[in-house]
């Protein structure tokens, strides 16, 4: 039997995210009797291993501030981590993140390491960055030790491969699966479009916002629902001076509630510039949520036939699309029935299966 030692670099940092649900996925459905699965830590407040999968670990109740409380368990994990390592009793190490402080200690051991990369959105957008971030290199060296490489997306692959110079045959891609476990919460709104996550830079929200907010003078009940952080002072300004500031609505949703927010939403809009895969998507097509999407980066390979496309560039492209949609009920319910058969190309069994087959060559 394989051992698999996890790192817990983005359980510590992540609380809700798409990399730690990944994981967790991975990490707990792997088969019995073939591979078990390690991860030490003792500090943990990651959602989706201790809700989703039951897992309990410690926590600490001040500061207040998680972000000052992230620091201490880093401090803490990390050093357990590395005393795993040291230990030596595993097959195969797989980080959860970028940081290589165990590179060293693997290699000295000779054991193997597979790195996933879900994007190369920092090496497409580094002005996003903050100077003092070391993500850039510190990925570039892993993708350059590691024995194998996962990318979520063919997309992802292609950009390792341009970007880097990474030999193709060192890359498998192994797409994200999805498993509906909330049943949805009761309706939150009534007419609404729904935005999920960040909305910083390359998203491309506010450019989307602007280019459809005509919209609003057709349809006076029409609102956008937001999740993810709270709009800022800014965002508040800009929407105040296009008149629109009663047609935002922010909501910082639960696993139910989004549930229900996906199966109620007249459509679902993502126009980033750039994503290496899209998670939303899979929750929306699963939810039986109309999507609306750009035509860029890994959405097409994603989406498939099941979603409306869009020049993320072209406000009237941006426009036109969402009016269409909106417009025709027979439209929203064929990609209802397209995005539900679309979801079932991409389960977590498949995902474990094809990473087992990574672990399998090692």
């Amino acid at each position: 039997m394989k051992k698999i030692l996890y790192d817990n670099q983005m359980f510590t940092l992540q609380r809700f995210g798409g990399v730690t649900r990944y994981f967790a996925d991975l990490m707990y459905n792997l088969p019995q009797g073939e591979f078990t699965a390690e991860m030490p830590m003792r500090y943990c407040e990651n959602h989706y291993v201790t809700e989703t999968y039951g897992h309990k670990y410690d926590k600490i109740s001040f500061p207040n501030n998680y972000r000052i409380r992230r620091q201490i368990y880093m401090l803490t994990n990390k050093h357990i981590s590395w005393k795993a390592i040291k230990f030596n009793d595993f097959d195969i190490f797989h980080p959860t993140y970028f940081n290589p402080y165990f590179l060293k200690s693997v290699k000295r051991r000779q054991k193997p390491f597979v790195l996933t990369v879900h994007d190369m959105t920092f090496e497409r957008y580094p002005q996003d960055i903050l100077i003092y971030d070391r993500t850039i290199p510190h990925k570039r060296r892993l993708i350059a030790e590691a024995d194998h490489i996962i990318a979520v997306s063919e997309n992802t692959k292609r950009d390792i491969v341009e970007l880097l110079g990474t030999d193709p045959s060192k890359i498998s891609v192994v797409h994200h699966g999805y498993r509906m476990v909330t049943q949805p919460a009761q309706q939150l709104f009534d007419r609404y479009v729904l935005y999920v996550g960040e909305r910083k830079g390359y998203k491309n929200f506010l450019p989307w916002l602007s280019a459809i907010r005509s919209i609003f003078n057709l349809d006076p009940n029409l609102k956008v629902v937001c999740t993810g952080s709270p709009f800022t002072a800014a965002e508040q300004k800009l929407f105040e001076k296009w008149s629109i500031a009663d047609r935002l609505v922010h909501i910082a949703a639960n696993d139910a509630q989004m549930a229900s927010l996906y199966r109620h939403a007249l459509c679902f809009v993502f126009p980033s510039h750039y994503e290496g895969f899209g998670i939303p998507i899979l929750e929306a097509f699963a939810n039986g949520c109309p999507v609306c999407l750009s035509n860029a980066s890994s959405f097409p390979e994603v989406a498939g036939d099941a979603a409306m496309f869009f020049n993320p560039n072209d406000a009237q492209s941006m426009l036109d699309t969402l009016k269409e949609t909106l417009v025709s009920a027979a439209l929203r319910d064929e990609l209802r029935i397209k995005g539900l058969e679309r979801s079932k190309e991409f389960s977590i069994e498949r995902m474990v299966s094809q990473t087992c087959d990574v672990y399998r060559k090692l």
